[in-house]
């Protein structure tokens, strides 16, 4: 009986920390603001919001948003991949974005995994 206990209560924490590792993908980072940013949140997934004040577009296709939200500026990269899926983006508007913080010589970026991580509003 106390075995059959002890596979029923491993059987249930092992679907449970299953769940919980489905549910933690699929929630969003809260927001944060920008200038609160620093190097510690490196590789972590970050929720911002803010103004764009600058669009630069490469070569190559890939294009580099530079967007403020009274605290702070950051710049969000996107490949040339995700630059041509992504909606258009023109500054003025208000873009929020999900993605990994990054350093780009000594220069924090926020890189978003697709064109369903980042929203733009007017």
């Amino acid at each position: 009986m106390t075995d059959k206990i002890i596979y029923v209560a491993l059987g249930v924490s092992v679907l449970g920390l299953l769940i919980f590792t489905y549910a933690s993908m699929l929630l969003e980072p809260p927001l944060s603001k920008i200038g609160a940013l620093d190097t510690t949140s490196i590789s972590k997934q970050i929720h911002v919001q803010g103004l764009v004040s600058d669009v630069h577009k490469f070569k190559g296709g890939s294009i580099t948003v530079s967007i403020n939200d009274g605290s702070g500026d950051i710049d969000v990269f996107m490949g040339p991949n995700l630059a041509n899926s992504t909606a258009p983006i023109a500054k003025g508007k208000i873009l929020e974005v999900v993605g990994e913080l990054d350093e780009y010589q000594g220069k924090l970026e926020i890189k978003p995994k697709n064109a369903d991580s980042m929203k733009v509003f007017s």
